[in-house]
């Protein structure tokens, strides 16, 4: 049974944070990864899983985060992070202003590797975007993701941690990994 788990990242809240959401310990590790260019959060995942493996010798998870715009056909996608370096949140929300279809999804890979290969869990939430950011908590494009499974309209910027981890791709592909893994 998994009782261990490396994580690509340089953060060591978010190795925490995944400790608590899986169960088990979450170490923070550092590798070179290649990220492939794909839209799709799922291909990222598994090819950085693959190559953090490779470097590190020990059962790996890596996570990849994508925003898919409907009216945009797949984009940003997993190239999300691309577009808030660039233009940011508010960047997004002009490029979308005249879009009468605000419909969006946001979805979490984990790529999970062993000597046995590689296994990727997946967490998307439909939703819309905010005709304005709204909210100050969490980070990248929270402040304009409106979340369909909440019923009131906020942005995951305006939900506290805890609302948010209830209800966020995020924590649908923890649950995946979990029941899949037996970690449940």
């Amino acid at each position: 049974m998994l009782d261990r788990v490396a994580l690509i990242t340089g953060n060591a809240g978010k190795a925490a944070e995944y400790a608590a959401l899986l169960g088990i310990e979450v170490t923070p590790a550092k590798a070179e990864l290649t990220e492939v260019q794909s839209l799709d959060v799922a291909v990222v995942a598994a090819r950085k899983a693959a190559d953090a493996y490779a470097q590190i010798g020990e059962p790996v998870l890596v996570d990849d985060t994508g925003l898919t715009v409907h009216a945009w056909n797949g984009l940003p996608g997993a190239l999300v992070a691309w577009f808030l370096d660039t233009v940011g949140a508010q960047g997004i929300l002009t490029m979308t202003a005249g879009l009468t279809d605000r419909s969006a999804t946001v979805s979490t890979a984990l790529g999970y590797a062993t000597a046995d290969g590689v296994r990727v869990f997946q967490g998307t939430v439909s939703g819309s975007l905010a005709p304005e950011p709204r909210g100050t908590s969490g980070f990248g494009y929270d402040s304009i993701f409106i979340p369909d499974t909440d019923s009131s309209g906020r942005t995951y910027a305006q939900m506290t941690s805890e609302e948010k981890n209830k209800i966020s791709h995020r924590s649908r592909a923890v649950e995946e990994m979990r029941n899949a893994l037996g970690l449940a």
